[in-house]
């Protein structure tokens, strides 16, 4: 565990954030956002998942193959867990004090007692995983599998498959709305989200998006709404989840990678990666969204190639994962932001 700059270097790249021009997006008033820290995760970092409540922040990391905990107080690291190479996604369970992690290389999925910070079960055998949703109620994970065209169904008490869905099309994000009883599964060759019945396992329906939709999924549950993020037309799609209808398109900085929502704030936190899922990574902003109007009304700079981003409401801060960089940049918001 160490952090990985030096404090002036911080606080000269905290001033420059908010005077460097923010290329190919949507105009902002210039952003007073500040780097308060640089953690070192290991190799690739992508996902990034926020638990305010227990000030943790959860980093899954691809070539390192763990997931890493950092202490939002601290902005420290406290524990890596090792879970098999190409952490692709993490779903949280707050109340359970369960954090599941799926890795794609080696087909599986490991679940993390987030009291103890061990590992606590691994389902295994699946086929090049890539996202994972959680309905807590109904006590089921939904995985996206890609090589497979599927999503496996996962009984959270026995940890077992009990069912697979086709769902051709190269599926990575997935989210669960528990009220319609409806998981949405993003296809990302086919640039669409299919729509599954709960009760019945079904293909009900399709939702047309942007171009290349990639993981994460993010849900309001409470209003029912999803929001998914589409690398190859640079867009963000606000979806009524119970009339499977796109009800807005906002457009975000270029070919965006990484998605957080903050329903009580209205904001959407979107990590622009430059380039149209590959690994170029030529970005360098998150882009802060007004989710009532559907407006970009902060540009936020970031070292090279942004993927992850959580927002951590106990911190007023957004971690940024730079995967390329092999680091997770931590940066104080403005008020406006937060």
């Amino acid at each position: 565990m160490r952090m990985r700059a030096a404090w002036l270097f911080l606080s000269l790249l905290g001033g420059l954030m908010g005077l460097l021009p923010a290329a190919g997006i949507t105009r902002a008033s210039p952003s007073s956002a500040r780097v308060v820290a640089v953690l070192d995760p290991g190799k690739r970092p992508e996902p990034v998942i926020a638990d305010p409540a227990h000030h943790r922040v959860y980093i899954g990391t691809e070539t390192g193959g763990s997931v890493v905990i950092v202490d939002d107080r601290t902005n420290r690291i406290v524990r890596r867990i090792p879970v098999g190479r190409e952490v692709e996604d993490l779903a949280l369970d707050p109340a359970a004090r369960r954090l599941y992690a799926v890795s794609s290389v080696t087909s599986r999925l490991s679940v993390i007692d987030t009291s103890t910070l061990t590992v606590a079960a691994v389902v295994p055998n699946l086929n090049h995983v890539s996202g994972v949703a959680l309905d807590r109620g109904r006590h089921r994970l939904y995985v996206a599998e890609q090589n497979g065209d599927t999503v496996a169904v996962v009984d959270t008490r026995t940890l077992r498959v009990e069912a697979r869905i086709k769902t051709p099309g190269r599926p990575q994000g997935i989210a669960v709305d528990p009220g319609p009883h409806r998981v949405f599964v993003g296809l990302f060759a086919l640039s669409r989200v299919d729509v599954l019945d709960e009760t019945t396992n079904r293909v009900i329906g399709s939702i047309p998006v942007g171009s290349r939709p990639v993981h994460p999924f993010r849900i309001d549950a409470a209003s029912h709404r999803l929001y998914v993020v589409s690398s190859g037309s640079s867009t963000l799609s606000i979806i009524n989840t119970r009339s499977s209808t796109v009800i807005r398109t906002v457009p975000t900085g270029k070919y965006p990678e990484g998605l957080d929502v903050h329903p009580e704030l209205n904001r959407a936190y979107v990590s622009n990666e430059g380039d149209p899922g590959t690994d170029k990574n030529g970005g360098h902003t998150v882009s802060v969204i007004d989710l009532r109007t559907g407006r970009i009304t902060d540009t936020v700079q970031t070292p090279k190639g942004p993927d992850g981003v959580a927002y951590d409401a106990a911190a007023g801060a957004i971690d940024v994962s730079n995967e390329d960089q092999g680091h997770v940049t931590v940066i104080t918001l403005p008020s406006r932001d937060r």
